[in-house]
């Protein structure tokens, strides 16, 4: 009995040791599908975080296009809004002449500033030399006469492609 004693104790071993790497393989199989599924998880997070990002972006960039069309249209409408007439048939003489008024206000400030301009560079350009004053105001009156003058033609400019 003793001779089958060894090859049962033998065995004994054998399945102990076969028992015990089954579990220590099942247990670094878990734990790599455990480390699996985190890293899915911390992927899938990643891609919901990007894309939260761009739906983010697209509607900030939805919202800048429509201020910008808000702006477009008000821009459009203020235009549209200063060539309606103040007056109405029937009215007083008063309000015609402030329609007549408002109406050659920006050619007449053009113009103003085109002979201002002319008369003072002429004037000043051999006359006035105190303290280097003539080129800074020969530089203000250039700067006032092609604000208007851009102003206004690039108005009109506007709103003619408004009235289109």
């Amino acid at each position: 009995m003793f001779e089958f004693l060894e090859t049962i104790l033998l065995g004994t071993g054998t399945g102990v040791l076969g028992t015990l790497m089954s579990f220590g393989t099942d247990f670094f199989k878990t734990r790599q599908r455990h480390a699996q599924s985190l890293e899915l998880r911390r992927i899938d997070l990643e891609i919901a975080q990007a894309e939260a990002a761009g739906a983010e972006r697209r509607a900030a960039i939805d919202l800048e296009a429509d201020t910008v069309q808000a702006e477009n249209e008000a821009l459009i409408a203020s235009y549209r809004q200063e060539a309606a007439r103040l007056s109405r048939p029937g009215e007083g003489g008063a309000m015609l002449a402030v329609d007549v008024f408002r109406g050659l206000m920006r050619p007449g400030m053009t113009l103003l500033f085109l002979v201002l301009t002319g008369a003072v560079y002429f004037k000043l350009s051999a006359d006035f030399d105190f303290l280097d004053l003539r080129e800074r105001i020969i530089d203000t009156i250039l700067y006032l006469t092609t604000t208007c003058t851009i102003w206004w033609f690039g108005g009109r400019q506007v709103a003619k492609s408004a009235a289109k």
